[in-house]
């Protein structure tokens, strides 16, 4: 089971679609479980498929593989709120970028662990496996489930393991790539990307814009 706490967003909602569209079972947590059921019954007229919703600490104890895709600014709340059901069993994958805005200028910045998944990790301690991609997908084109995504996206994680099994579910995902990037601290490297592709997708005036590797078409090395 895949659990998306945050999952009444934009975000969550086009993932929840693509993930249970490829066969997953799917649960969409919020703080309000009338909102989460009401939204997961949407979604799942929309693509013929069952989304079951529910609050956040209900989604986690349900799921095995867990996804925030909430605000960073809001994440220590959620983490808290979750943290009874995580378990080192558990993947926890952050989504989240540390944006803000400057005067107009859309800018990533560094929280104090490095990173937004690195603080995740800091938050959680060893509760469960943390490990970070879907930064720089698209929520809109996500949820364009009609028109295929193409792109790749890179998955920073300190277990190896961890890292690999997020690798698989993201790739359930028809059309997207997980691109292995190591260490959990590389989503300092990754996080920031996502704010050129907003400035980008604004400036192109196109409902979204990825970013695809070249040149990587064997495994990294060990």
């Amino acid at each position: 089971m895949i659990a998306i706490l945050g999952g009444t967003g934009d975000l969550g909602q086009g993932l929840a679609m693509r993930w249970a569209m490829a066969g997953e079972k799917v649960i969409i947590g919020s703080r309000s479980k009338e909102k989460a059921e009401k939204i997961a019954q949407e979604l799942s007229a929309k693509i013929g498929r069952t989304i079951l919703g529910a609050t956040n600490l209900e989604a986690t104890k349900s799921a095995d593989f867990v996804v925030l895709s909430v605000p960073f600014e809001g994440c220590e709340k959620i983490l808290e709120e979750v943290m009874p059901a995580l378990s080192p069993d558990k993947i926890l994958l952050s989504a989240m970028v540390p944006l803000k805005q400057t005067e107009g200028l859309l800018t990533c910045y560094s929280p104090p662990a490095g990173s937004a998944a690195e603080t995740v990790a800091q938050i959680v301690g060893g509760r469960a496996r943390v490990c970070s991609a879907l930064q720089t997908v698209g929520a809109q084109e996500l949820q364009r489930i009609d028109h295929p995504l193409e792109g790749d996206t890179v998955v920073c994680g300190d277990d190896a393991q961890a890292r690999r099994q997020t690798m698989s579910y993201v790739e359930k995902i028809a059309n997207l790539r997980a691109i292995d990037g190591g260490r959990l601290c590389n989503s300092r490297l990754v996080e920031p990307v996502t704010a050129l592709l907003i400035k980008l997708t604004g400036r192109y005036k196109v409902p979204a814009v990825g970013i695809k590797f070249v040149g990587l078409d064997k495994s990294p090395g060990l």
